[in-house]
């Protein structure tokens, strides 16, 4: 039996609206499953960077607030200066509008000492990251954080004092001005009155200054990282931390010693010279007596 070509039409277009939803549904699943897959591959390094993390502050809940970051680690001898350079070299992938470096010092005493420090210049939203990056290339030179902290200065709250005693002012020199236009004033009340506008004048461009630095201090967020050697019986194990214990117990010993001694010396040496003193007196003093002779 034959169907014409239009019911064969009708039959088999549902079948290829299904087979149309399966795929679709199919790449969906699919696609589905590589984003779970890259989330999973992503989760541990997200798991990581929070572990190594520093202190920081989420400016959405500080909003006028002026940060300053500093971190102080503690390297190897031979690892400081490349750490040094790799992060200035990660502010300078920045930018001179995101990130400048405003200080960089470097000094090495001795083979086994060596310390160092780098000041930035960050924009406030890459300063925490910033931070956590340059934690990282540090523990991957061997080397670990001692210690951080983020201080805070509120200087929005400032700044809107500042505009309002700006306003005060300014109401202030318009009286004056207004008292200046007035008639009858002899010259030294007008000298007087245009000494206090300048004044007041003088006391505005301070107070200008003052709001500007404050709102640069808001807008860029100062970064410190200082870097020491671990020395030789340093080191981040439990016997590294055991002998600088030990060496440190040691030394300090030896400088109570020292100290002692330096005390004591003095008087001891002064002691000596009385008794040096006295038993030579003592012997031109007492006579000498003859030895009695034996009978016979």
């Amino acid at each position: 039996m034959r169907y014409p070509s239009s019911s064969i039409l009708a039959l088999s277009l549902p079948v290829l609206l299904l087979s149309a939803c399966s795929a679709e549904k199919s790449e969906d699943a699919a696609a589905a499953a590589s984003e779970a897959a890259t989330d999973a591959k992503q989760a541990p390094a997200a798991n990581a960077v929070a572990d190594q993390a520093g202190p920081g502050i989420d400016r959405a809940v500080a909003p006028g607030v002026a940060f300053t970051y500093a971190y102080a680690f503690t390297l190897p001898v031979k690892a400081i200066s490349s750490v040094q350079q790799e992060h200035s070299a990660a502010c300078a992938k920045l930018g001179p509008t995101r990130c400048r470096v405003t200080g960089v010092t470097y000094t090495q005493p001795s083979a086994d000492e060596a310390r160092g420090q780098l000041d930035f210049l960050l924009a406030p939203d890459l300063a925490y990251a910033f931070a956590n990056e340059g934690i990282a290339a540090v523990e991957k030179a061997d080397g670990q954080l001692q210690n951080g902290s983020v201080n805070g200065r509120n200087a929005g709250d400032a700044i809107t004092l500042s505009q309002q005693d700006s306003a005060a002012t300014e109401a202030e020199i318009a009286r004056i001005e207004l008292r200046l236009k007035s008639p009858g004033l002899t010259k030294g009340e007008r000298v007087e009155l245009q000494q206090q506008i300048a004044g007041l004048h003088e006391q505005q461009r301070g107070s200008a200054r003052d709001r500007k630095a404050m709102e640069a201090s808001i807008a860029t967020t100062p970064v410190t990282f200082t870097y020491t050697s671990e020395g030789l019986v340093g080191g981040s194990n439990t016997f590294g931390r055991a002998a600088t214990a030990s060496w440190n117990s040691a030394e300090t010993a030896f400088s109570f010693a020292a100290l002692v001694a330096g005390i004591a010396l003095p008087w001891v040496l002064l002691i000596g010279l009385g008794v040096f003193v006295w038993r030579k007196l003592r012997r031109r003093v007492t006579p000498i007596t003859a030895e009695p002779t034996a009978m016979p």
